[in-house]
């Protein structure tokens, strides 16, 4: 039998099968405690694996934008420079179908010109 003096006039006795069932109680709480835990982890493993999966999603949309913006540039780039190729184009055409036009072959050499300088 245990005995816990608290002061002079107070005791508190313990009988072994007391000690045995408080032990007992603290084994159970303590395999609570981990079934909650793991079943917690379980619960929300899940989750943690779909936003792992949609923080990756998300990086490779980033880059894909940026990699379309760059497309879209470089379509517009080719755009413009089949633009200025045509006007050029239309302008040698009408000059050498009736020899005049002397002044839009001037023009279109020019924006060729300003069209090659910038690139």
């Amino acid at each position: 039998m245990g005995v816990l003096i608290l002061d002079m006039d107070t005791t508190i006795a313990f009988t072994p099968s007391q000690v045995l069932a408080l032990c007992s109680a603290v084994v159970v709480l303590s395999g609570a405690v981990h079934v909650v835990i793991n079943l917690f982890a379980k619960v929300s493993a899940p989750t943690k694996l779909q936003n792992v999966r949609l923080d990756a999603i998300e990086d490779r949309l980033e880059k894909h934008d940026d990699l379309f913006k760059k497309d879209l540039q470089r379509l517009e780039n080719v755009d413009e420079a089949n633009r200025v190729t045509q006007r050029a184009i239309l302008a040698l055409l009408s000059h050498g179908i009736d020899g005049n036009d002397i002044e839009e072959l001037r023009k279109a050499k020019s924006e060729l010109q300003e069209y090659l300088i910038k690139r």
